[in-house]
């Protein structure tokens, strides 16, 4: 919305980035749930959520004098620079990069282990 582009840009700029995001969330959600123990996936999942959502009340108590002090477009460019910022940083990170999922072969060997240790 800082760059003067007609509405269907932003249309389908936005339905890309949401895209994006639910993909993202999905297999976050995904990789917690299966690197992290049960014993500890709830308090994990506790601060993940709280990393996400902490900074939004900030970020709305900033933006109105941000906008008024350095204008309106000024503003959104920052904040759109900020959020591409903060999606490609990790993408710079090989730990980040080199995540994926178990194979499902692994997984059902992992639970059998789990459970028989849950058994003694």
């Amino acid at each position: 919305m800082a760059a003067a582009v007609p509405l269907f840009v932003l249309v389908v700029a936005t339905a890309v980035a949401g895209t994006v995001l639910a993909v993202s969330m999905t297999v976050w959600a995904s990789l917690v749930q299966e690197r992290i123990p049960a014993d500890r996936l709830g308090r994990i999942l506790s601060y993940s959520t709280l990393g996400q959502l902490l900074p939004v009340p900030f970020g709305y108590l900033l933006v109105g004098p941000a906008s008024h002090l350095f204008g309106l477009r000024t503003t959104l460019a920052t904040g759109a620079l900020i959020i591409t910022a903060a999606a490609i940083v990790p993408l710079v990170i090989a730990q980040f990069r080199g995540l994926c999922l178990a194979p499902q072969e692994t997984k059902v060997a992992d639970r059998a282990v789990s459970m028989a240790r849950a058994e003694r």
